[in-house]
């Protein structure tokens, strides 16, 4: 593995990019602000309960946790819990009672990997950035695997990943999941010595010892060395990635999906014709956060080099009043290319 000057790939990104071109280029090239929903919000501080938690010095707030199934009981984590949601502004009851169930869940299911023995080592919040430059091989791959189990004797590394989305894996997101190959993937540079892989997924809002465990099928060396020059062309799609390849693969124009295509397509954009829109029952009508224009601001440092963006003023200037960046830029963001919204067309 040597260092390379490629920019870095990740599941999401390739997903994003394969999903819609224009997608990816509103997240990562004009950096628009992208207001997370609750469900991500939620995630996020479940994860963050699960790192504190995989710390062996932590094992006494694990246990009185799963004796009472209410995270509430350690004053620890019920602090860190609070002052995620009060940031996040998911601090009601509802997201509330929904981070504690989720959480729990996820602890009661073999959260330190010893069901079937002792691993050798588990390790919570295990990062990689990884450079490979081999003959025909070429790409950078990042990411963070949540909990990583390695049983040395087996030469078997378990690797597992939570998920707080409403529904389970179908279709190609299942047989062919970007995720997985792309963390087996790391698992093989970075533990050589462990030659069999297997990915978990545990989507914490289902019954983990049902339908909620998603057991992948396992990888083998051909799996993962196809994968790898499918990253090294997607790599050199990066590399070069500009405004004609961001309106060359618009979801709009890909038209409404097969089955067991999942979302992709025409879902992706929403049936939304304008920002606030409600369905007949009342509640807001789904859209891509970037189909419509919209004013943001970004946080600036020396030579305009990118910091942060937000819909709102306000909270970026607390970040520059702290020391952080140089100035303030307000910018307009069009809306995506595939509308006309001087003059709306039939969006449904």
């Amino acid at each position: 593995m040597e260092k390379s000057e490629n920019k870095p790939l990740s599941a999401s990104r390739i997903k994003t990019m394969q999903t819609c071109t224009w997608q990816y280029w509103a997240k990562y090239h004009l950096r628009l602000p992208d207001k997370s929903n609750h469900g991500s919000l939620r995630g996020t501080i479940c994860h963050a309960v699960f790192e504190n938690l995989g710390n062996p010095r932590h094992r006494s707030h694990y246990r009185a946790i799963i004796k009472a199934q209410d995270i509430n009981v350690s004053l620890p984590i019920k602090r860190m819990v609070e002052a995620y949601a009060k940031k996040y502004e998911v601090d009601d009851f509802e997201n509330m009672d929904l981070i504690n169930k989720m959480t729990v869940e996820g602890l009661n299911f073999d959260f330190f990997g010893d069901t079937d023995g002792k691993p050798t080592e588990a390790i919570s919040e295990k990062d990689f950035d990884i450079s490979v430059n081999e003959g025909d091989k070429d790409y950078r791959i990042l990411g963070f695997i949540d909990k990583l189990f390695l049983f040395k004797r087996k030469k078997t590394a378990i690797i597992r990943d939570f998920k707080t989305s409403k529904n389970v894996f179908e279709g190609k997101e299942y047989t062919d999941n970007m995720q997985d190959y792309m963390y087996c993937l790391a698992v093989k540079y970075l533990y050589p010595e462990y030659l069999k892989r297997r990915m978990e997924f545990l989507f914490l809002k289902f019954d983990l010892n049902g339908e909620g465990l998603m057991a992948m099928e396992p990888l083998d060396e051909l799996d993962l060395e196809g994968f790898e020059y499918f990253l090294t062309d997607v790599q050199q799609v990066i590399n070069n990635f500009n405004h004609k390849t961001a309106v060359s693969g618009l979801a709009w124009d890909k038209g409404y999906p097969a089955k067991e295509e999942g979302f992709a397509g025409k879902i992706v954009c929403g049936r939304a014709t304008r920002v606030g829109q409600l369905k007949k029952n009342g509640d807001l009508m789904w859209h891509c956060p970037f189909k419509f224009p919209f004013e943001y601001y970004h946080l600036l440092g020396e030579k305009d080099k990118f910091i942060k963006s937000s819909y709102v003023k306000e909270s970026l200037q607390v970040i520059l009043d702290g020391g952080v960046g140089t100035h303030i830029e307000k910018k307009k963001y069009s809306g995506c290319p595939s509308f006309s919204f001087d003059s709306p067309r039939d969006l449904l």
